[in-house]
Parts: C-alpha cells; structure tokens; sequence
C-alpha cells in the first residue's frame, strides 16, 4: 500500500550567532535514495535582511515549493513562489537576450503587483484592466502577458493547478500609431550630417536591416567580398556572444556593390 506524502510546511527559526547577527533557519525533512527520512536545515538569510516572520515566509514558501513539487497538494501555492521556480527550472535553457528580458520583466511588473497572489486568486478582468492601466506600448503589454501566461503554464505543468486564468486575457499588441520610416532622400540628408565612424554604423544598419545585437557582433570574415555576400554567425547582447535569433538569419545575405566599396574602404 502506497501511502501519499502529505504537504510539508517545514519550520521557520531564528538561529544566534555570535558573529554578522541573527539567522533564520529553515528546518524540512528529506527522503534520501534509500528511502529514509531525514532531516535537513537551509540558511535562509540574516535578521537584518528579513526583519519580520512575514517576510521570512515569503522566502521559505519558494523552498517549500521545491521540497513539494514532485507531488501534487491542495496546498495553495504564491506566484512568486511559481515565478522563482519558473526561473530556475526554465530560464536556463533560452537564449541570454530572452533571460535578461523575461527576469526585467518579472521583478519590473509582474511580482509587484502579483507576487502575493494565490494561483487560483489572479482573475482574468483584473489582470486585463491591470494592463490597460499601464503607460506602456501594446506591444509591452503584450509581452508581459505572455510571460505571465508562461508562468501559468509552468504551474500547470508541474500539477500546481489546474487552470491558466491568463488564457482568458484580452490584450491586442497592434500598433497605436504607424512608425516614422526614413526615405532614401532622409537616409542620405542624415548620412550627410553624421561624421565616422558614425556615418558606416548607420550606413550598415539601413543596408542590411540586421538587429542591433547582429550588426554588433559582425566580423571581417563574416564577408564574402567575391561572392558580396554576409553570413550572420552570431548575435551580442549585453557583451555577451550567442547565436542568431533564427535559422532565418544565418542565411546568406545579399551586399550591395557600393556598400561593400565603401566598407572596404572603411577596413
């Protein structure tokens, strides 16, 4: 007979020390491969960072969530709990410029207003008059709901809940306005007021129409000046090397003959 594991809360303890002030300790029990309980304890953090037994709760469910998680409880579970989870579990695997940009988007918006929530708490009309209140493009907006609809889909994944409220949540990434688009005659009037290096950058920006983190990771031997081609190989965001965003973009690139004059001469 199998008997099923009950949640474990654990416990919360304030631990002396004689040197860097008090500590707060968080005791749980364990199963070893053997199949034996044991019992373990974390340092979760100083006194001074976690003055009340609130906060300290706030920190210890992340850790209870991680003892629990291979089973399924009826346990409510915080979304900073599921948040903290998703980012360990999740983050690792995507792309740096899709870190970076997923982690500003939780701790900027989605934890502050919603970290104390419960899973089944969040409601789709609250959420979406949440985002209409936002002075952010739709385009923004857009992104935060779907890394919020991520963290839902996490949960639901490792049997934290059933349902995905953020699937219910109405929010159009169209634009508000057309963008600004220069004309070849502005192109020209603006490279006519740029001095170098300048002048090559926004040269091989508008050529070539590469993002940002490709036109700054490109290198001399990324050309092919008989065939005048360019073979994006790699992307740099944030100093950091990484591929192309997509297949799409290691494709051979077409260069123009005077653009490649010109960036000859520049080399």
């Amino acid at each position: 007979m199998t008997i099923r594991a009950r949640y474990q809360f654990g416990s919360s303890t304030r631990r002396k020390r004689v040197r860097g002030g008090d500590v707060w300790q968080f005791r749980f029990n364990e199963t070893t491969v053997e199949n034996r309980r044991c019992r373990r304890s974390r340092l979760i953090g100083t006194l001074a960072q976690y003055p009340t037994r609130t906060d300290i709760l706030r920190v210890v469910e992340r850790w209870r969530l991680r003892i629990n998680v291979k089973h399924r409880f009826a346990m409510p579970v915080t979304i900073d709990a599921v948040v903290n989870h998703y980012v360990e579990q999740e983050l690792p695997i995507l792309r740096h410029g899709t870190q970076q940009s997923h982690l500003c988007t939780l701790n900027r918006w989605i934890l502050p207003r919603w970290g104390h929530y419960l899973l089944e708490q969040v409601k789709p009309v609250d959420v979406e008059e949440w985002l209409c209140s936002l002075l952010l493009a739709p385009k923004s907006k857009a992104n935060i709901r779907s890394l919020f609809h991520l963290v839902y889909v996490h949960a639901r994944r490792w049997e934290l809940t059933d349902s995905n409220p953020i699937e219910l949540v109405r929010e159009s990434a169209g634009r508000k306005k057309i963008p600004r688009t220069l004309s070849p005659r502005d192109i020209g009037l603006l490279l006519r007021q740029l001095a170098e290096p300048y002048q090559t950058m926004v040269l091989v920006a508008t050529c070539l129409g590469l993002r940002a983190s490709e036109i700054v990771g490109l290198q001399w031997g990324d050309f092919n000046w008989e065939d005048l081609t360019l073979l994006v190989k790699r992307s740099v965001v944030h100093g950091r090397v990484g591929d192309p965003k997509t297949e799409a973009s290691q494709l051979p690139l077409p260069v123009d003959p005077r653009l490649a004059r010109i960036l000859r001469e520049h080399w």
